[in-house]
């Protein structure tokens, strides 16, 4: 199922008013920025969207992959008439990248997912809750190629297919108004002439975060894909909400190969969810525990520090030696530097003292 070019310019009408309405601050904000080539985002919250036109907001659940490109497209008409309406302001430059980022979906069981999504969500736009676990180094990837054809000379564009790891198949005919019907053609990028178009390309590891599941259950995993501006834009230890596009992707096929299908989320837009505010409140909140604990151990600090080793891994029957032997590591140490320059850690020496005393009995 595809849109009708009615549809599409429906869509497109309706988005670029929208976003001349409610965003054209954050327009004129983009072209006041002087890197033309640089990748923008426009972050649109997708509640406010669908109550402004719900017949957009169900094209978009229907056809999420269909209807980001045509907002994208919308949205560079939008700030093409701002800026040329909006004399007043100086300095406004024409952006060539700027995409629109989707979030604040509707939070239901439709949209919305804390744990990894399988395959009969594949093509919904969804928001996926996880802990990054492993990011890989950023990559420039190719994914448009030229042809020419070698009957008529036309040059065309091709997209490289997203489900087969970008990996481009050579046209079948000329696409050539002219009905030239050659399948001889020539890859410009082959020759000395650069790539025709690339992107900054990323790929990182979401698991279920282990407070959401059940006891006994295994934490689940699954790829995301980060281009353009939302590369880099987290770690690995972040928790983070992707709102974006459920894919299948397979390698090339080949002969007596098996096919391995996997399940990714391309990326539209990315939240971190590290709550820097509350850990800095949870932090006081330690201390002052911290500091009535030995307050109340004051006399007797070894009765502390043996408390302390019994909520080590309480799980754990005995092992007192090795607990002790953990919490030294644990407690931290000083730094000694010799004569040499060489830095070493060393274990503090009030647990090294305490470590003898307890040993001794």
């Amino acid at each position: 199922m595809l849109l009708s070019p009615e549809q599409v310019t429906l869509i497109s009408l309706v988005f670029e008013t929208y976003v001349a309405e409610h965003h054209k601050s954050d327009i004129l904000q983009i072209l006041q920025e002087p890197d033309e080539d640089a990748h923008y985002p426009l972050v649109v919250n997708a509640m406010s969207l669908f109550e402004a036109n719900m017949e957009v907001g169900e094209y978009f659940n229907a056809l999420p992959s269909e209807v980001l490109p045509v907002f994208d497209s919308a949205l560079h008409k939008a700030a093409t008439s701002i800026s040329q309406t909006e004399s007043l302001h100086r300095g406004l430059k024409p952006k060539c990248n700027m995409h629109v980022r989707i979030s604040g979906l509707p939070v239901c069981p439709e949209l919305s997912r804390d744990h990894i999504p399988k395959a009969r969500d594949v093509g919904h736009f969804l928001s996926v809750t996880g802990t990054v676990i492993r990011t890989s180094v950023t990559k420039v990837l190719e994914y448009e190629r030229d042809y020419m054809c070698n009957k008529c000379r036309h040059v065309f564009s091709v997209q490289a297919d997203f489900e087969q790891f970008y990996s481009f198949s050579p046209p079948s005919h000329c696409p050539s108004e002219d009905e030239c019907n050659s399948f001889k053609f020539t890859c410009l990028a082959d020759s000395d002439a650069a790539p025709a178009a690339c992107k900054d390309y990323q790929e990182i590891k979401i698991q279920e975060q282990v407070q959401r599941l059940s006891v006994g259950s295994i934490p689940r995993s699954m790829l995301v894909i980060l281009e353009d501006d939302l590369v880099d834009r987290c770690k690995s230890g972040d928790d983070i909400t992707v709102y974006g596009v459920l894919w299948q992707r397979w390698k090339p096929l080949y002969q007596d190969s098996r096919c391995d299908v996997e399940i990714v989320l391309k990326a539209n837009y990315i939240e971190i969810n590290n709550d820097q505010s509350t850990a800095a409140v949870a932090l006081e909140d330690f201390q002052k525990e911290f500091e009535e604990f030995w307050e109340n151990h004051k006399q007797d600090p070894i009765a502390g520090r043996n408390q302390i080793l019994m909520s080590l891994c309480p799980q754990v029957f005995g092992m007192y030696v090795v607990k002790l032997a953990v919490g030294m590591v644990l407690a931290g140490g000083v730094q000694r530097v010799d004569a040499s320059g060489t830095k070493a850690s060393l274990t503090s020496s009030w647990w090294e003292t305490r470590a003898q005393e307890s040993l001794s009995f």
